[in-house]
């Protein structure tokens, strides 16, 4: 089963693992949230070298239909955010 982890343990674990407050690793992680936030709203990659690439992909309007009608409809378009984990993230994650 896989374990999950909340922002409160990983910032308790950020302050364990360096020699700073939990107080200012909950500040740097929420200044890290908001630029990555904001990088993606303007529209920006965002390449995390040991982890990999943020970035915003686009599905595109498209013809559908309603399942419990069967009436024709437009899906509009649709903005998401998508991850791509690096090779190194991914091995690492494999080695157990």
């Amino acid at each position: 089963m896989a374990k999950t982890m909340n922002r409160t343990q990983l910032i308790r674990q950020m302050a364990q693992r360096s020699e700073l407050t939990q107080a200012d690793c909950k500040r740097i992680l929420a200044v890290l949230e908001a630029k990555i936030t904001q990088a993606l709203y303007e529209g920006e990659t965002l390449y995390l070298p040991p982890l990999g690439v943020f970035e915003i992909r686009y599905h595109l309007p498209r013809s559908g239909q309603n399942p419990q009608t069967g009436a024709a409809m437009e899906i509009p378009l649709k903005t998401v955010v998508a991850f791509k984990p690096s090779s190194a993230l991914k091995q690492a994650v494999n080695q157990s």
